[in-house]
């Protein structure tokens, strides 16, 4: 049975209690194993209840988070001088959400596989992820993940509209 802990926030005395509660969204990235899968799962009640909201809700508030997040990374990058800080999943957060935005019209059946690709991407970092990771500050630490998203998203949406068709 794994073991888990619990870290303590990146940034706890140098940033905002809000910046820090943000980029680990809301202590998810500090239990460790889960850290990032954490984060992502804890979206699924609402991208489950956003599948019949209008289609513009999900995409807009991943890019508000991915906003946010180019923020709150930026300054725990400069008050810890740590890149990329494991903790912070705001970027895999905002990520998730915005390749989910692209598959969530097909059905939330989609939603657990693109997930489990997206993360396993995420943690595996391929090229060209890899090389995404050296854009400087948050804007570095967030691109790295929406990366994948993309990918998988825009894999996952054509695979759909392809078997839409032919059942049509």
């Amino acid at each position: 049975m794994p073991e888990f802990n619990i870290l303590e926030p990146p940034g706890f005395d140098l940033v905002p209690t809000w910046q820090w509660l943000l980029a680990t969204w809301f202590g998810a990235g500090l239990v460790v194993p889960f850290r990032a899968g954490l984060a992502v799962f804890a979206l699924m009640p609402l991208l489950l209840v956003s599948i019949k909201l209008p289609r513009l809700v999900v995409p807009v508030l991943a890019i508000t988070i991915f906003a946010l997040g180019v923020y709150v990374s930026s300054a725990i990058d400069l008050a810890t001088e740590v890149k990329d800080d494991r903790r912070i999943v705001i970027d895999e957060v905002a990520a998730f959400l915005i390749g989910a935005s692209l598959i969530l019209q097909a059905g939330w059946k989609m939603l657990l596989p693109f997930a489990a690709l997206f993360l396993f991407l995420d943690r595996l970092k391929p090229w060209p992820m890899a090389y995404v990771e050296q854009v400087p500050s948050g804007l570095g630490v967030m691109l790295d993940d929406l990366v994948p998203a993309l990918l998988v998203g825009i894999l996952f949406a054509a695979v759909q509209h392809v078997w839409n068709r032919r059942s049509a």
